[in-house]
């Protein structure tokens, strides 16, 4: 499929802790890309109430355990997530970790997330590697937002997370096609290529 007309869809979760078999999801940030078209008006967000709630996790993304008392429990809005989601690429900031989150909670309803994922620190290490570039020695979204000008008013909200990493992939794709990636097969083999090579340190692009 050619990149241009392939449905990505940034994700952002805001969770209780780092553990997946312990902790949970509580806000859910998305954001619909479509090739390199950042679809913000159909933005998604949403609080989830836990079943228990970390109050040290509060230093991190300030949501108010009162407002998540309010809110839907991840089962009320499992159905509407999952056809959001179903026919994207997922991309995330460090995504294998909101995906498991997403997998497990999904799986406990009786849904199996199968998406393909590409993560922004990969592909930007990748893209890095083909251009001879230097990549930035911590690669942290903040970091990534400086580098490509992306403005980061707030941080630690799910959504707006979800924003800048669409941002981040958006100037990723371009540099990509700019370079002859043109479709996400390539795009694919552009970031398992680019990890092998580093891996044995040679350059085959």
């Amino acid at each position: 499929m050619n990149i241009r007309n392939a449905k990505f869809i940034s994700v952002d979760l805001e969770t209780t802790g780092l553990n997946q078999k312990r902790d949970e999801i509580i806000a859910i940030g998305a954001v619909p890309i479509l090739g390199t078209r950042i679809m913000a008006g159909d933005s998604y967000y949403r609080l989830v109430k836990p079943n228990k709630f970390r109050l040290e996790s509060i230093r991190i993304h300030g949501l108010d355990p009162k407002e998540l008392e309010k809110a839907p429990t991840f089962s009320e809005i499992a159905d509407e997530v999952f056809r959001l989601i179903e026919d994207k690429i997922i991309v995330g900031y460090t995504v294998e970790m909101d995906y498991n989150f997403l997998k497990r909670a999904f799986k406990k309803e009786g849904y199996k997330l199968e998406n393909q994922r590409v993560d922004v620190i990969d592909l930007e290490r990748a893209i890095c590697y083909i251009l001879g570039e230097r990549p930035i020695s911590v690669i942290s979204l903040e970091k990534l937002a400086e580098k490509y000008r992306i403005k980061t008013p707030y941080r630690h909200n799910a959504l707006a997370d979800a924003f800048i990493t669409a941002q981040v992939f958006q100037v990723q794709l371009l540099r990509a096609i700019k370079y002859g990636i043109k479709t996400v097969d390539k795009l694919f083999e552009l970031i398992k290529r680019g990890e092998i090579d580093r891996q044995f340190g040679s350059h085959i692009f």
